[in-house]
């Protein structure tokens, strides 16, 4: 995390909320990284709401996109620089329109952080399809934060299955979002594990830090994010090689909990 070159933020420009660009902002300050605003103009988006009515009780027209669309990026872009430049953050934008995978993998790499908005409203409107930005994230990125509206993020809940292929990479992760170091970081781990448990203490010691163990046998999504809610935590870092996240996993979590959710791949 620390060796983090830039944090990418990904919106779609539709369907953007404030909270992803302060949060994408404060983690590029926070690891002294620079932020590069990735804004999709999306017009299917939009097309899924052109027969709803707005909060300002106008029907949406499909030849007003375009000029819709000008405007959600010059919101989108001034929110950012308002944002960087209150925190010193160093940042640039681009707008992607049409298929965005290959603008998308250009020169990513895996040092990069995403903070992707998991946000479901657009224009104020509920919209039934998530982000197309999550269906066509590189895989090349290696760490990805999905960000809800209106969801702080600094007390982390870690969690741990025997078969994590890199835990302490994990750990580090959220032991760098910690607000505060004096604070006990909470640790989930998941399954009879002793050799899990072992190595979770190898890192401590390295590391001098505070944890707050929790051990649970086999658990269901639903019992995962019961212990989350419990905890105090305010946010989850987890690899995506954890099971419960298979299929739909992934989007089950982030409905349960509620919580932003730092995901490493």
């Amino acid at each position: 995390m620390s060796k983090s070159r830039r944090v990418i933020l990904a919106l779609d420009l539709a369907a953007r909320d404030e909270e992803s660009i302060t949060a994408a902002v404060e983690l590029a300050a926070r690891l002294g990284a620079e932020v590069l605003g990735l804004f999709l103009e999306d017009s299917r988006l939009l097309r899924s709401v052109v027969r709803q009515v707005s909060p300002w009780g106008k029907a949406l027209e499909e030849v007003h996109l375009e000029a819709q669309l000008q405007a959600l990026a010059a919101q989108a872009q001034a929110a950012l620089e308002q944002a960087a430049r209150r925190l010193g953050v160093s940042w640039r934008a681009q707008v992607l329109r049409g298929e965005p995978e290959q603008a998308l993998s250009e020169g990513m790499l895996q040092e990069d952080i995403w903070v992707i908005g998991t946000a479901s409203r657009v224009m104020g409107l509920t919209v039934p399809t998530p982000s197309a930005l999550r269906l066509v994230l590189p895989e090349a990125a290696r760490w990805v934060l999905l960000q809800p509206r209106g969801r702080a993020f600094r007390h982390p809940m870690v969690v741990l299955h025997p078969q994590s292929k890199q835990p302490e990479a994990v750990l580090d992760a959220a032991l760098a979002w910690m607000e505060s170091r004096a604070e006990p970081l909470t640790v989930l781990m998941l399954g009879p594990g002793s050799e899990l448990a072992a190595r979770v203490q190898a890192w401590q010691g390295r590391q001098g830090a505070l944890i707050r163990p929790v051990h649970l046998g086999a658990a269901t999504l639903e019992q995962l994010a019961q212990v989350f809610e419990r905890s105090g935590c305010d946010g989850l870092v987890l690899g995506a090689d954890l099971p419960l996240l298979e299929g739909e996993g992934l989007s089950r979590l982030l409905t349960l909990s509620r919580a932003p959710l730092l995901l490493m791949r």
